[in-house]
């Protein structure tokens, strides 16, 4: 699987805005705050040549998030430029949305959030 593009670094508050992080001090503890929404493109070859293109959206990626639980995705699509086998779709849906590629994508967001602590 390739990631072909990412898009829609955003506030999830402000549509159209641009992605917020900042840490502010309250009581003498820091507080990471930060919420964006990142969406994923993808692109991988079948092992019969055809192409398929998709999408994984994550909502609400932000400061109340517990390392290694995951992220919501709540807008996921894929196409081709033609039919593809039916087994195709169970095997994309598999090793992209449901492991795979989404694992890879949370490890990274995970470890962002890491470097966002750590840094600040």
């Amino acid at each position: 699987v390739k990631v072909t593009e990412i898009s829609k670094l955003i506030s999830s508050k402000k549509a159209g805005g641009s992605a917020h992080a900042s840490v502010a001090k309250v009581r003498g503890k820091k507080k990471y705050i930060f919420e964006l929404t990142i969406c994923v493109h993808w692109e991988i070859t079948l092992g019969n040549g055809q192409t398929c293109k998709g999408k994984m959206t994550f909502f609400d990626v932000d400061g109340t998030h517990q390392i290694g639980d995951g992220y919501d995705v709540l807008d996921y699509s894929m196409e081709a430029k033609s039919d593809f086998p039916a087994d195709a779709k169970h095997l994309l849906d598999r090793f992209v949305r449901d492991g795979g590629l989404r694992t890879e994508v949370e490890k990274k967001l995970d470890g962002w959030i890491d470097i966002f602590r750590e840094t600040y």
